[in-house]
Order: structure tokens, then sequence, then C-alpha cells
């Protein structure tokens, strides 16, 4: 009997890390381009690379908010998926890429009108100077970025996570490519700076956009999936429906990356080299993040395929071992933060300030690498279950309520400067990782 567990266990976690794998090495490509940006800006001195931080603390947070609320297409797709209703796939998929359309055109607006309020933000005036022109060709990227994304998240809800990974590794090599050809000025073209990488993101961001587009609609899978009509048809209870599901877990996101941002906005208050070496952790932390997300979206996948098709057991299978691998993924890349840390820190730049610091930081980025595997590794589990209110709200206690305060006192009350900050957020997450299970326990006891 204990043998048909544990094969029953493995099993399933091998289904599971089948569809993540290339969820993760997506998500890390994503990262990747903020990663590159910042190891090639970094050549150019430190004030660019403060503003590259400056710029990606302000833009990320709509991004990831939008990405949370384009997550319902993933739970949508996969329920479908499971009940067996192709029809309604296609009602998703045309639903959900004229949403992205809509919020994206009005989170550029907004981020526009912010544009005018960057010397507001309390940062040195060089690093908001040099951030201007750069803020402008981030926030434009952020339509091909969303839209992009909403088609990943159908194609990840249908079980086919292969393609739009293949199709992110191209964007990636070609911001490479970009970055090395305009930041630098190699074989004729311009040399741009920090520009440079802002033009790179742009571009590649509206090729990968349009790859993805391309491939979704020539696919044979496709066929009996896609909508017969693209531009009319629409229902507001579709919208509705996606909108109840999708606003809280954009609120999840925004909370949870709004507290990572507003962190980034306070150690810039401490000065450049310290947003620096923040920058430096957060780009390395966001990495190693994507791990755990993937197997997380992946298990959520799962988790929403197997509700509809009421298969109560595998809910709970799929979860618990999704829980323990991402358990020991966690405590590996916490070893790694702790015991190479000030190496990691050396690849980005020279100046020891910053490398002391980012050290530094890195320490506490290894404490908290299992606490936030847990939560995320739960909150996919209640995602696929459209469990999606109360963990925003535990989101918004654990990150704005106790992890955000807790990180200015720590920070500038007792002078630790930015590792004070960093652990506030530490705490944040471990107490969002023992609320969420709490949460994911009750809803298992009603199964």
């Amino acid at each position: 009997m204990g043998g048909e567990s544990t094969g029953k266990w493995t099993s399933e976690l091998k289904t599971t890390l089948w569809l993540a794998g290339p969820i993760v090495l997506g998500n890390l490509g994503q990262i990747l381009i903020g990663v590159v940006d910042t190891l090639m800006i970094g050549q150019v001195g430190v004030a660019p690379l403060g503003a590259a931080a400056f710029v990606n603390n302000v833009f990320v947070v709509p991004l990831v908010a939008l990405m949370g609320l384009l997550a319902a297409v993933t739970v949508m797709v996969a329920q479908s998926k499971g009940a067996g209703d192709k029809r309604q796939v296609g009602r998703h998929v045309r639903h959900g890429l004229a949403l992205t359309v809509v919020v994206s055109l009005v989170a550029i607006g907004l981020l526009g009108a912010n544009s005018l309020f960057l010397d507001h933000y309390g940062q040195d005036a060089v690093v908001v100077e040099a951030a201007r022109g750069y803020y402008w060709l981030v926030v434009i990227s952020l339509l091909p970025a969303l839209f992009y994304h909403c088609l990943k998240s159908v194609w990840e809800g249908l079980g086919w996570s292969q393609i739009p990974m293949l199709v992110l590794l191209c964007g990636i090599g070609m911001n490479v490519l970009l970055n090395w050809l305009l930041i630098f000025g190699v074989f004729g073209f311009p040399k741009l700076g920090l520009m440079g990488a802002g033009w790179a993101t742009l571009i590649s961001r509206f090729a990968v956009a349009a790859l993805m587009f391309a491939l979704t609609l020539r696919a044979k899978r496709f066929a009996g999936l896609l909508p017969r009509r693209w531009l009319s048809g629409y229902e507001w209870p579709e919208f509705r429906r996606m909108l109840q599901l999708g606003i809280p877990m954009g609120a999840q996101h925004l909370f949870e990356v709004g507290a990572f941002a507003g962190a980034g906005i306070m150690v810039g208050w401490i000065g450049k080299e310290a947003l620096a070496a923040h920058q430096i952790a957060m780009s390395c932390a966001a990495m190693s993040f994507m791990i755990p997300l993937g197997v997380s979206i992946a298990c959520g996948i799962r988790v929403g395929a197997a509700l509809g098709a009421g298969d109560w057991a595998g809910m709970k299978l799929i979860y618990l071992s999704t829980f323990w691998f991402t358990l020991l993924q966690t405590i590996g890349s916490a070893l790694v933060f702790l015991i190479g840390g000030e190496w990691l820190a050396r690849q980005f730049v020279e100046n020891d300030e910053v490398i002391r610091s980012a050290a530094a930081i890195f320490v506490v980025v290894g404490m908290f690498q299992i606490f936030d595997g847990a939560q995320v590794a739960c909150m996919g589990a209640l995602r696929g279950m459209s469990d999606v209110t109360v963990p925003m709200w535990i989101t918004f206690g654990s990150y704005w309520v106790v992890a955000l305060p807790l990180g200015y006192f720590l920070g500038f009350s007792w002078d630790f400067g930015a590792v004070g900050v960093w652990s506030g957020l530490a705490f944040g997450l471990l107490l969002s990782a023992v609320l969420l299970w709490g949460r994911l326990y009750s809803r298992f006891r009603n199964y």
C-alpha cells in the first residue's frame, strides 16, 4: 500500500514538473531580460544602473498586477478543458485578448501621467534625469508584454507550455543582441547607453507578441478551440466572470510586487549605491523565485483541471507532491544565496560599496527562500480552486500592514538600512505562508 501511494506521488509530481518545466524557463526568460539589462547597464555606470532599478520598481507594479489579472485566463481555460468544453475555450481566448488590450492601454495612460511625478519619489536627481527617456520606452512595452502573456496563459491552460517558452527564449536572444548593439554602439550602431536597453526591450517584446499570435493562429492543435469571430460577439457576463476571478489575483500580485517596489523606493532614499545593490539582489531573488512560481502555476492548472473533472482526491495529491518538491528546491536556493552572495554581487558591478551592501542583502534573501516557496505553492492550489478573495486579503495584510512598516522601522528607525527593509519583507513572506497554508488546509477539509 505504501509503495502504491509513493508511486502515485511520483507520477503526479512527474506530470506537474513536465508541465512546469517550460513555464519555469519561460518565467526565467521574462526575468532574464531584466537581469541582462542590469548586467549590461551596470557596465555603463552606477547612475544608469540606479535609473534602471528605479524605472523597473515603478513599471513592475502594473506589469505584474495585470499579469495576475490575466491569470484568470489560465484558470478558466484549464477548467473548461477539464470539463471538455471546447467552445468555451474559444470564448475565453477572444475575451481574454480584448481585456488585455483595454487594460494595457489604460495602464500606459496612467504610467504616462506618472511620468510627470518621477522627481517626487525621493530619488537622487541624477538617477531621475537618467531615467526619463528609458521610462517611456519601457512603459510602451507593456502592451506587447501583456499580449504575449495572455496567449501564453491560454497555451499553458491547455497544458501546452513548450511553445511559449521557445518563443520567449527567441525574444531573450534578440534582446541580448540588441542590448549589445545599442548600449555599447558596436558595428556602427549608435551608442545609446541606458536608452539602448530601453529600445532593445521594446523591440524584442513586440517581436515576441507578434510571433506568439501568429503561432496561435496557425497551430493545428488549436483546431476547434479558437473563436470564429475576433472583433465581435463579446458578452459582458464573460468579462464579468473573468474580472471577478482576475481582479483578486491581480490584487494579490499588486500587493506583493508593490511591497517589493515600495521597498526599492525606500532603499533609494538611502542613496544610489544602496539602490544599485537592491536591484542586484532583486534580480537574483526574482530569478530564483521563478522556479517555485512556475511549479505553482502548473499545480494550479492541474488542480483546476481536476476540479473541472470532479477529481477531489487528485487535487490533494497534486498539491502535496508540489509542496514537498518546492520545499527541497527552495532549501537549495537558500544555500546558494547564503554561501555565494558576495560572488553573485561581483558579477554585476565592481563598486566595493555596492558589492558589500548586496552581499548583506543576499543573506536575508537566502533566509526567506523557503517561506516564499511555501506561500506560492499554497497560492497556486487555491487559484486552481478559484479561491482568490481570502488569499488577496491575506497578501494585503502580510505585505502592506506588516512587512513594509516593519521594514521601514528596521531600516530607518533602527538604522539597519537596506538589510532592515529586506528583513521586513522576509517576515511578511513568513506570515503569508502560514496564513495561506491555513486557508488551503480548511478548503481541503471540505472535499
